[in-house]
């Protein structure tokens, strides 16, 4: 099964790795279809991380993100899997990997890595740990044939998929680089109250029976930020840490409140969409800023798991 590990988990480890998969391959050969290419290193993310093409964006996304789970799936058939490029040899990828190497939207590969996730594995009676070689095989073929449409995006982004994936684009379009520097330049845009807004429509959506699709949708950001703060930091680029973390809040604001559109309140939606919009010009300023901040709490952009798993390591801080 593809899985994300926790924020907290990675940031400790030093790496990023989104997908457990064996080093392994199904029989395939490189005589079917020639490896992927070698890259510099393979933390880069060049197609998730660097400014769109406006061309590709008018594909219809479910279009979009099923042939790049296919090219994807099929990168991972012809080179084999490992669980971290560390691991690979002779040109075996991890699934973020292939994601980005198959994406053709910026964003598009962080979107698809959160649906792997999200959708359930078909069960093959294989044993990870008995049959290595094949279980991750099979996760490479689940890939390969994984198929999106609008039904399986609202069954697993909420019925406000489309809004969702919309501030993805937004977010991502400029290229993660150009982004950070349009938060660091910015005014202040964010309402004080942010956080709290936002927890108040994850509750609604709970109350909604949207928690799943709440979360997957969250997911796609730290998914897109983890993958581009990595690709840049071994690029040698220099990345302002605190505008990229804010970036990161205020993209999850808007996510939430495009998933929110229609079981949340307009006062609770609008001031999480307009922190983004600021950052990206689309709403000009005005004398109420003067109300707004780019305060944040770091923590934020932690998962609930995240924060309960802070919370119980937190006392040994303390000592005995």
């Amino acid at each position: 099964m593809v899985f994300r590990r926790s924020r907290l988990v990675s940031l400790a480890c030093g790496v990023v790795v989104l997908a457990a998969l064996g080093a392994c391959g199904d029989g395939h050969t490189a005589a079917e279809q020639p490896p992927a290419e070698a890259v510099a290193d393979p933390y880069l993310r060049g197609n998730t991380c660097a400014p769109d093409s406006p061309a590709d964006k008018n594909v219809d996304p479910a279009r979009r993100l099923t042939e790049l789970s296919r090219t994807a799936g099929e990168f991972l058939l012809v080179n084999g899997i490992v669980p971290g490029p560390d691991l690979a040899v002779d040109g075996q990828l991890t699934s973020s990997q292939a994601a980005d190497r198959a994406s053709t939207v910026p964003g598009d590969a962080s979107i698809a890595e959160a649906l792997w996730v999200a959708a359930p594995s078909p069960e093959n009676g294989l044993d990870p740990i008995r049959d290595t070689a094949e279980y991750y095989a099979a996760d490479a073929r689940h890939i390969s044939t994984f198929e999106v449409t609008e039904q399986s995006l609202n069954q697993m982004l909420g019925p406000t998929w489309a809004s969702v994936i919309e501030v993805v684009e937004e977010f991502a379009g400029d290229g993660y680089e150009q982004y950070v520097e349009s938060v660091r330049d910015a005014p202040p845009m964010r309402v004080s109250d942010a956080a709290a807004i936002r927890a108040q429509l994850r509750a609604a959506a709970v109350d909604a029976g949207l928690e799943s699709q709440w979360e997957t949708a969250q997911s796609i950001v730290p998914i897109y930020f983890q993958s581009c703060t990595t690709s840049s930091d071994v690029a040698g680029h220099d990345i302002d840490l605190s505008p990229s973390v804010l970036g990161e809040i205020l993209a999850a604001d808007a996510v939430g409140a495009a998933f929110a559109e229609t079981i949340g309140p307009s006062e609770l939606t609008e001031p999480l969409t307009r922190g983004l919009q600021i950052v990206l010009g689309a709403e000009p300023n005005s004398a109420e800023t003067s109300q707004l901040t780019k305060e944040y709490d770091p923590n934020e952009i932690l998962s609930p798991d995240d924060v309960q798993l802070m919370e119980a390591e937190e006392p040994s801080l303390d000592g005995p």
